[in-house]
């Protein structure tokens, strides 16, 4: 029996095109408007959870302070440790990697740049027979150097907002869990010091009741609005007064 699927049979068959999807539609300004309210209203629910868990975690200090004979302060700092990673963090450095760094720097400086497989060869020997202390000195120097070179991604409009918005939420977590720990409070305003980055000055209170205090502490009209403006003109101005 003739086999039912030749090559020329396969081969006449139409081929089928594998094409890109369509492009989507730009959203209307209807669909933009619902999408904005769904927005606010899941940041609104993640609010209300989030305040819910300080709640209960307060409580939750309270009822361990009490069944363990310690304070709640002693529960809540453990608790908000998380906060203070942001601020105490050191990554170790191998001495290793340290040396063979600085040898490849040189190696460049000397015009003969080297592999990492060539600076084991070359280099391995030498490090073996490094003391501890010379090998910290080789570490020390290599953090040193880090610390000095700087390295910044290239800035672009909404690189830069994301950059904010994130440093903004750290700050505000940072102040929150030092609260938490030591019993602070304060606000901060984060205001542009030059024109080419449009965005208005970034206030947070750590309680609601601070921003209005102000307007009592200060014997003058206080106007938060107003207040970062000005910061923000300032700021801008280089801090110099006589250039306001």
């Amino acid at each position: 029996m003739p086999s039912q699927h030749t090559t020329i049979a396969s081969a006449s068959q139409p081929h089928i095109r594998h094409t890109d999807p369509a492009p989507c539609a730009p959203l209307t300004s209807e669909e933009k408007k619902e999408k904005q309210v769904a927005r606010k209203l899941k940041q609104e629910q993640i609010d209300t959870t989030v305040g819910e868990w300080f709640a209960y975690t307060y409580a939750k200090a309270t009822e361990l302070a009490e069944r363990f004979g310690r304070t709640q302060r002693h529960f809540l700092n453990t608790f908000f440790q998380g906060s203070a990673h942001m601020v105490h963090h050191q990554e170790n450095v191998n001495a290793y990697n340290a040396f063979k760094s600085e040898k490849a720097a040189k190696c460049r400086e000397q015009g003969e740049p080297k592999a990492a497989p060539e600076l084991h060869r070359d280099f391995h020997a030498e490090y073996t027979a490094l003391t501890e202390e010379e090998k910290q000195e080789y570490v020390d120097r290599f953090i040193d150097t880090r610390s000095r070179e700087v390295k910044i991604r290239k800035a672009t409009p909404r690189g830069r907002i994301q950059d904010l918005a994130n440093t903004v939420r750290n700050m505000q977590l940072l102040m929150v869990g030092l609260g938490h720990r030591v019993g602070i409070e304060g606000f901060f305003c984060i205001v542009r010091n030059n024109a080419d980055f449009n965005t208005k000055p970034q206030w947070y209170f750590t309680f609601p009741e601070l921003e209005s205090y102000m307007q009592i502490a200060c014997r003058k009209r206080w106007d938060t609005a107003e207040t970062g403006m000005k910061i923000e003109a300032f700021a801008i101005a280089g801090c110099n007064v006589l250039s306001k």
